[in-house]
């Protein structure tokens, strides 16, 4: 695997601008990875061109080698996605998401959310998972799944009433097209959109495999610019702690005919908050501990 040497010069996901600062550097699982803070919008994101990350063949041969030390999936893993696709159809249950005839999942993984949404509503489910594994775990269960987007375009060309990506958007080299291409070409005119992403201001978020590091407001600033109104926002810790927000979860819909693009309200002071919310992570750790770290492993 290797990395483009012609380092294209920086353009920001969320409004295109170049102007940037590097806001942190590190190491992670062997390579150098750098932040850059876009002094436009302040959205947080790495350069594709310096990142491993966006390799075409990052997700299929190298990710789960990396974070988990195999391909095959990890007891661990399966816990986290199902106490995860608990919670997400919780959210969705509780906010008059009552009837799914077609879901795409994206990033589907084992398929645990695809089968969670079929015994609630019902739904044809179908996902996309690069990786084999997990993508054959999947199919196993009886699901379909398309190992890209652009392959499920091609052989499904059906709208969808909700498409869902958990901790898919920060993986992306290019999440506002992502976004864009989902509404236009995948989602029902009334469908929904799930996503869940780490919160920059409580998540570790700085590591190889995050192009994009979200905040609550950039978030909804991304969905905005897509062409989605947002119907609920939920900072929540499950399955991994009860008393950080980790994760951003959103739930939104496409405008029927969306305005002129809104200009983008810039956030301010994003390294104070992120070093303020480092701060209160670390002191939570040290006073509650068992709390606000949840054990995820050897357990049914």
């Amino acid at each position: 695997m290797t990395v483009n040497p012609s380092v294209p010069r920086l353009r920001c996901p969320l409004c295109g601008k170049s102007e940037a600062r590097v806001i942190s550097e590190m190491d992670s699982f062997g390579f150098k990875v750098r932040y850059y803070l876009c002094k436009t919008c302040g959205f947080v994101y790495q350069n594709p061109g310096e990142s491993a990350a966006a390799d075409p063949v990052f997700y299929q041969e190298t990710y789960r080698q990396l974070y988990q030390a195999t391909e095959e999936p990890t007891a661990k893993d399966l816990r986290q996605q199902r106490l995860r696709a608990e919670y997400q159809l919780e959210l969705l249950q509780s906010h008059g998401v009552c009837r799914l005839a077609r879901a795409l999942d994206i990033g589907a993984s084992s398929g645990t959310l695809l089968q969670t949404i079929h015994e609630a509503y019902g739904a044809e489910t179908v996902g996309v998972e690069p990786g084999n594994a997990y993508r054959k775990l999947a199919e196993a269960k009886g699901f379909k799944l398309y190992p890209s987007l652009e392959l499920l375009k091609a052989g499904d060309t059906e709208r969808f009433d909700m498409v869902s990506m958990m901790h898919v958007l920060e993986h992306l080299e290019d999440p506002l097209g992502t976004l864009r291409e989902i509404r236009l070409d995948l989602l029902a005119d009334n469908g929904f959109l799930l996503v869940e992403v780490p919160n920059f201001y409580a998540h570790d978020s700085y590591e190889l495999a995050h192009l994009s590091c979200f905040t609550e407001h950039t978030l909804a600033e991304m969905l905005t610019q897509a062409g989605y109104k947002i119907l609920h926002t939920r900072k929540h810790g499950v399955p991994r702690s009860e008393t950080l927000d980790l994760y951003l979860a959103v739930l939104a819909m496409p405008q029927r005919e969306p305005d002129e693009i809104a200009t983008i309200v810039p956030e301010k002071n994003v390294a104070l908050k992120r070093s303020l919310g480092m701060l209160r992570r670390n002191l939570l750790t040290k006073l509650k501990p068992g709390k606000t770290w949840l054990p995820l492993e050897d357990q049914a």
